[in-house]
């Protein structure tokens, strides 16, 4: 199957279809490191040795645990709801992390949504993401999030491509690319841009800054830690809770 990415997504038609132009994807193979990176990610070891040389291989520390690329690897069918409230319902998906590209089947075309901020919402596979604003060191930049906790506060994830190691030949077959995967955990609270943050009370709490005496009494009452993905989930469903009620 050919890969063809759409570089421009015209008209939304009536009948829900996407005319645009297309061009063959390019990927870089050799991509750094990304800035998101911190010294929370896991770690895998790669053996390495200069070409050439009977040193033996040493290890280099890379972050990451290692992944497919893909969430839908399958084409599963989805949604798709658009800024002006349509829905398509007519689309197999996946979303190529690599890439940051949600993709879909046309033919036997594999097509990428090229004006992703048309895309209010995502779904299959009892995934749902969005697209949008989030905070990188110093820059603001856009991507795509799989929703964790919706609501007013969302919880987001972005998973991220550490590294791509070298195609590896496998008892004589094609070659087979492995990369090196990390997540990452974001906060988008209204109208502004998303900010990562970690599995601690100290982080959250400086993103969700509000409602201090009953986020006190939360943490006094319950005993919770945030030391974990859950943890993290229930706070942030707790802080929302609070945000309803105002």
């Amino acid at each position: 199957m050919k890969t063809t990415v759409l570089i421009f997504l015209t008209v939304f038609m009536v009948v829900f279809a996407i005319k645009a132009s297309s061009q063959v994807s390019s990927v870089n193979p050799n991509p750094k490191s990304t800035s998101l990176i911190n010294d929370a990610s896991q770690t895998a070891e790669v053996y390495i040795s200069s070409p050439g040389s009977s040193a033996a291989a040493h290890p280099l520390q890379l972050q990451g645990i290692e992944g497919q690329i893909y969430v839908g690897a399958a084409w599963p069918r989805g949604s798709v709801v658009l800024r002006d409230g349509s829905a398509i319902d007519t689309y197999n998906l996946r979303y190529n992390f690599w890439l940051d590209q949600m993709q879909f089947i046309s033919g036997e075309d594999t097509l990428a949504f090229a004006s992703p901020q048309e895309l209010k919402m995502v779904s299959f596979d009892g995934h749902t993401f969005v697209y949008g604003n989030f905070q990188c060191e110093s820059s603001i930049r856009q991507g795509y999030f799989e929703v964790i906790v919706p609501g007013k506060n969302k919880l987001l994830l972005k998973r991220v491509v550490t590294y791509r190691l070298p195609d590896a030949i496998i008892a004589g077959d094609e070659p087979e690319t492995k990369y090196l995967i990390d997540e990452y955990y974001f906060i988008s609270k209204p109208d502004k841009p998303a900010v990562k943050v970690l599995c601690n009370r100290k982080s959250a709490l400086a993103v969700l800054n509000g409602h201090k005496e009953e986020m006190d009494d939360y943490f006094r009452i319950t005993g919770n830690k945030v030391r974990s993905t859950d943890d993290l989930i229930k706070l942030v469903t707790y802080y929302n809770a609070l945000e309803e009620h105002e």
